[in-house]
């Protein structure tokens, strides 16, 4: 699947500008694991709670300082993952597609979700082949999910998403 370009000329990861966006701050909170909700291979389950802000980047890493000097964990987010319409179930299958191919006429495992995060599910892929040999260079491959549109974030973009929310 393909995005569509935000701006003749960009390349298709490309964020909006940090001036015309608008920011939400997404509260954290570990909790005990509940029968029914999905499982990653973390030991916590997280909640994430939207505050419902629509804040210039400017005033969302204030407000995340604010809440740092209080013990609160938030985390900067775009406002429009408040309305994230992707799926656990819908992403794995993307995530499977993402996978690479291993030359031989295996069907691949289904990805084991890795980590749930407020703007994508990650997914593990396993890159061994049933006989144990390992087709790539590592035995597991992680594949992020945009949770809006259900795009696989490249590694230029997850750069790109941490260097403008900037650090604490």
């Amino acid at each position: 699947m393909t995005r569509p370009k935000r701006a003749e000329g960009l390349p298709e990861t490309a964020a909006p500008s940090p001036d015309d966006a608008r920011y939400d701050l997404v509260h954290v909170r570990p909790r005990p694991w509940e029968a029914g909700r999905i499982r990653t291979a973390s030991l916590l389950q997280l909640d994430f709670e939207f505050a419902g802000s629509s804040l210039s980047l400017d005033a969302a890493r204030a407000q995340r300082r604010a809440h740092d000097r209080h013990g609160i964990s938030t985390l900067i987010v775009p406002a429009r993952y408040g309305a994230a319409a992707i799926g656990v179930a819908e992403a794995a299958l993307r995530a499977a597609e993402a996978a690479p191919a291993t030359g031989r006429r295996v069907r691949p495992e289904m990805p084991r979700l890795q980590a749930d995060h407020p703007m994508f599910f990650t997914f593990q892929i396993s890159t061994a082949d049933p006989d144990g040999s390992a087709a790539g260079s590592a035995p597991g491959l992680l594949v992020n999910v945009d949770k809006c549109d259900g795009h696989i974030w490249s590694a230029e973009e997850l750069g790109a998403y941490f260097a403008l929310i900037g650090p604490r």
